[in-house]
């Protein structure tokens, strides 16, 4: 256990999302002594921070973004055997954590990314002196990716705990008796509110970008049940062609519009929920038969 702690530090210091994969993934080996994982896990994180290995801000985000959160999925998944219900909690408490990493580390951050970007752009500066066009267009992508990290982190940052969060729970599910069936994943209805008030945040002049923040938030859940749409329906299709499978899998992870759809799918299937419908077509149909 030790060791895992070790490889959990490890790996969430040089990405977080990646960090939380991995502590949901080996969560098993660790289910009934979760708490003295939890406990090493901040000791290390705690010991590299006093010998200035690591900053405060990823100190913050080791132990709150990536320890607590995980903890916390883990406490309500041990106790209601539900992922969305756990998955929900960790969801709420990562946008509590996103905002006051904001407030209280968002000038630090912006530094932070300023200097990585300068240090990048002498880089490309260096790399492309020979060609002039590429050089401004690769000037010009990492200045916008500069824009939209520091404008959205917030959003980012909920938007890949909970993805993370996602594909742990389907590792995690691999090895332990409660199986993550897509099937049968519903996420609540009230995110459907959570949603109109993005809307109305991101048609504001003065609340714009809070508004696409929330949006970037909430995307991945509707993302998720989005997918358990196509498994309800074409489920049984894809298992007997895995060839077809791996193209879909692939072609939602280059092609951001088939991602879009999906996603809308799930959104509009948490509003009229398509498998109550269904099941009540094909039940109509057992009974006049």
């Amino acid at each position: 256990m030790f060791l895992i702690a070790i490889l959990a530090v490890i790996i969430a210091t040089i990405s977080p999302f990646w960090g939380l994969i991995f502590i949901l993934a080996s969560g098993g080996k660790y289910q009934e002594r979760i708490y003295i994982f939890f406990t090493v896990f901040s000791g290390i994180v705690v010991i590299l921070s006093i010998a200035s290995i690591i900053d405060i801000i990823t100190l913050s985000d080791l132990i709150v973004g990536v320890g607590a959160t995980s903890l916390l999925f883990f406490w309500s998944l041990f106790r209601t055997f539900n992922y969305i219900r756990s998955m929900m909690a960790a969801f709420f408490f990562s946008i509590v954590y996103s905002a006051a990493r904001q407030l209280i580390f968002g000038k630090a951050f912006i530094e932070n990314v300023n200097q990585a970007i300068e240090q990048y752009k002498e880089f490309i500066t260096s790399a492309f002196q020979n060609s002039a066009e590429q050089m401004n267009l690769a000037l010009e992508i990492t200045e916008s990716f500069k824009e939209i990290f520091t404008t959205f982190y917030a959003g980012i940052w909920v938007l890949t705990v909970v993805l993370a969060l996602y594909f742990g729970s389907l590792l995690f599910s691999r090895k332990n008796i409660m199986k993550w069936k897509h099937r049968t994943i519903r996420m609540p209805f009230f995110l459907v509110y959570f949603l109109i008030a993005g809307l109305v945040l991101f048609l504001m002049p003065g609340t714009k970008n809070i508004g696409i923040n929330s949006l970037l938030m909430l995307s991945p859940l509707f993302l998720i049940q989005g997918i358990s749409i196509l498994d309800f329906y074409w489920g049984n299709f894809f298992k007997k062609s895995k060839f077809l499978l791996f193209l879909l899998i692939f072609s939602m992870v280059i092609n951001y519009f088939i991602l879009t759809l999906v996603a809308l799918m799930g959104l509009l299937d948490i509003w009229f929920n398509f498998r109550k419908i269904s099941i009540m077509e094909e039940m109509n149909e057992s009974n006049l038969s």
